[in-house]
């Protein structure tokens, strides 16, 4: 009588649990970099879900289209940057070391978020079209604005900084000291026979920048 050969248990792999938040951030991760090289009409979704690993399905689940993604990417994105300001341990006593702070933190968060910067980019050359649309996007900038407020008002009541400071202009003038040299740095790189992608000149530029603010806060202005 033949015995009866019993097969080996074959071993099931478990099936993976979906991870709705993981998925999520999947998507909002590979399409601020698809967004940032290509702007809203140029980007993709087919290489959004190839980088994120997930069907198309998924991302219409999350996002609902194309426009909810693009603005959930935007918000996303200032959402970090806020966040990462409010970490500042600013000293009200201390005004000018409290915006120094603050042009130091914007210098490095661009250069280290490039595509924050690219996003930016894209999204003003259509006019801020979908920035516009969110009042998240305003609203989490109310404590900067509040911030750079006591800030002047500190220094104005300790004799440090000059007359007439406008909160707007300041911050304006802080985003732009930390920007345009990545925004245009291949051009000007060329134009002035200088690298300006080397640790060594992005250093001497923040020291050039910091040094600008500081003036430009405790010098009274010109007589008209």
């Amino acid at each position: 009588m033949t015995e009866a050969i019993t097969p080996s248990p074959v071993a099931v792999a478990a099936p993976r649990r979906r991870n709705p938040e993981r998925t999520r951030k999947a998507i909002l991760t590979a399409a601020l970099k698809e967004f940032a090289h290509a702007g809203y009409a140029g980007a993709r979704i087919e290489k959004i879900v190839k980088a994120a690993k997930c069907n198309i399905r998924m991302l219409y689940h999350y996002f609902g289209d194309k426009k909810g993604l693009y603005l959930a990417v935007l918000e996303s994105a200032y959402v970090d940057l806020r966040a990462k300001e409010a970490e500042l341990s600013i000293d009200f006593d201390k005004p000018l070391d409290g915006l120094l702070d603050l042009l130091r933190f914007t210098f490095v968060y661009f250069e280290k978020n490039p595509r924050f910067d690219g996003l930016l980019r894209a999204e003003n050359m259509i006019q801020g079209k979908f920035v516009a649309q969110s009042r998240m996007v305003t609203e989490t900038a109310f404590p900067l604005r509040r911030t750079i407020e006591r800030l002047i008002a500190s220094g104005r009541a300790q004799g440090l900084f000059r007359d007439g400071l406008d909160p707007i202009q300041l911050y304006v003038t802080i985003a732009a000291l930390s920007r345009f040299h990545l925004g245009a740095g291949y051009s000007l790189s060329v134009t002035l026979d200088t690298d300006m992608s080397k640790a060594e000149w992005r250093q001497a530029r923040l020291k050039h920048a910091e040094d600008m603010l500081a003036a430009y806060l405790t010098t009274q202005p010109r007589a008209v």
